[in-house]
């Protein structure tokens, strides 16, 4: 009886918290006071169930019975699977990571639940050939913070920019723009640390300021790649990143959404031969990057056929600053030559993409895609790409794509033309999408 009445007082405490959260627009309110009803109907529903198996327990006492476990369905976890399956049908060979024609990108796994009145636990784990068993995402989200904010503790993709938030298997295209694979990774750029976000409207319009501070930025390189000491020693050395959105209605059918993004944080700059930093030996240094991003979205679905038509045009242009942490190091790797090359680091990059997707019928949508990002070397260039692609939805739980791309590497290499089959799967609950 002590557990039931520690929920109790739980479930009594959250309705006053709730009730002392200043107001924000309207239809955040209305979200928020949903969600917290349903957790604390949820909590309820948890006590009048222990209640249950404490009477049976007692009852097996004198009857020497099993009690069986829980049966409402309020206290089972959310728990879906997404499969992502992509043929490569380029006439050159495979441009998969994994060298396959035929190839099962990835499986994710998603557990979701409220803990109690205060927060929710997602978990979802990502199951590759390439990779085995991956933590995609694994966060705790407050639900009744004061200011009307939200935080989240844990392993989160990085709010910077409007597709990284986006898993891939999500996405409106089968792959990440170009450079978002150039400048963090092929599945976006994740974190582990802490994000608080917070919605107001000062100005007449919505606005969200999101801020995130993680242990780095990106996967840490493999052990071969070795410091002196590690990136996060210092403060200085973890990854920060902040990102306003601002978000217009242009009427009753379009609405316009243009964001700002800015991130910095340390990474290893690979130095070609080993050094001695006192009583250690490193093969790299760690060197400032930083990221400045801009995107735009625009969003038309006229009221009376907004099954059957709609229309997105989105852009993003991020430019990446890479500090040269080599070059002062050039009298040591270099002794005892006067001069000698050096990796090429500390150049500023920039890179973007444009994307558009209309939709022809009530489950098709065609799209097209241009890319470009500058190449680590300038003396190779940009690399370009233009895309195609069109989709159909059987339903919400299925996709299937087809994709075609001509790649421009800009390095000295011919053109890659790239033919690309996708066909994604979802059982469970289809977790919403971010918006």
């Amino acid at each position: 009886m002590r557990t039931i009445a520690v929920l109790w007082a739980s479930i009594t405490m959250a309705s006053a918290l709730h009730a002392q959260v200043p107001t924000t627009p309207s239809d955040s309110a209305a979200r928020a006071k949903a969600k917290a009803d349903s957790i604390a109907a949820d909590s309820i529903a948890l006590i009048r169930e222990l209640e249950q198996m404490q009477r049976g327990n007692a009852a097996d006492t004198t009857r020497g019975t099993q009690v069986a476990g829980p049966s409402n369905p309020r206290l089972i976890p959310d728990i879906s699977a997404i499969g992502d399956l992509v043929a490569d049908l380029s006439p050159d060979g495979s441009t998969q990571e994994s060298g396959n024609r035929f190839d099962i990108r990835e499986v994710e796994v998603a557990i979701g639940a409220a803990v109690d009145p205060y927060f929710r636990a997602d978990f979802i784990l990502g199951l590759s050939d390439l990779e085995g068993i991956a933590i995609e995402e694994a966060y705790l989200t407050a639900l009744s913070l004061p200011a009307a904010l939200q935080a989240r503790i844990g392993r989160f993709h990085m709010p910077f920019g409007k597709q990284n938030t986006t898993h891939r298997a999500e996405l409106q295209t089968v792959e990440y723009p170009h450079v978002i694979q150039r400048f963090f990774s092929p599945e976006g750029l994740k974190g582990s640390g802490f994000w608080v976000s917070k919605i107001f409207a000062p100005f007449g319009f919505y606005q969200e300021l999101q801020a995130t501070a993680v242990n780095r930025l990106g996967d840490a390189p493999d052990d071969s790649v070795t410091l002196a000491e590690p990136l996060n020693k210092r403060l200085s050395g973890l990854g920060y990143s902040a990102r306003l959105r601002n978000y217009w209605d242009l009427s009753e059918a379009a609405n316009l959404e243009l964001s700002f993004s800015a991130m910095t944080g340390k990474v290893e700059q690979p130095l070609g031969i080993e050094l001695s930093f006192g009583s250690v030996t490193a093969n790299a240094v760690p060197a400032r990057q930083s990221d400045l991003g801009i995107d735009f979205t625009y969003r038309w679905k006229p009221l009376e056929r907004a099954l059957y038509k709609s229309f997105i045009l989105q852009g993003e242009v991020i430019h990446q600053l890479n500090a040269d942490a080599v070059a002062p190091l050039a009298p040591l790797i270099c002794a005892p030559a006067p001069t000698c090359p050096l990796p090429d680091f500390g150049r500023s990059l920039t890179g973007g993409y444009v994307f558009a997707r209309y939709q022809l019928t009530r489950r098709s949508f065609f799209g097209t895609r241009f890319d470009f990002v500058q190449n680590p070397a300038a003396s190779e260039g940009s690399t370009k790409a233009g895309s195609t692609y069109l989709q159909f939805f059987p339903s919400e739980f299925s996709k299937f794509v087809v994709s075609y791309e001509l790649l421009k590497p800009g390095t000295g290499l011919k053109s890659v033309n790239r033919i690309l089959l996708q066909t994604t799967f979802a059982v469970g609950p289809h977790r919403p999408h971010p918006f």
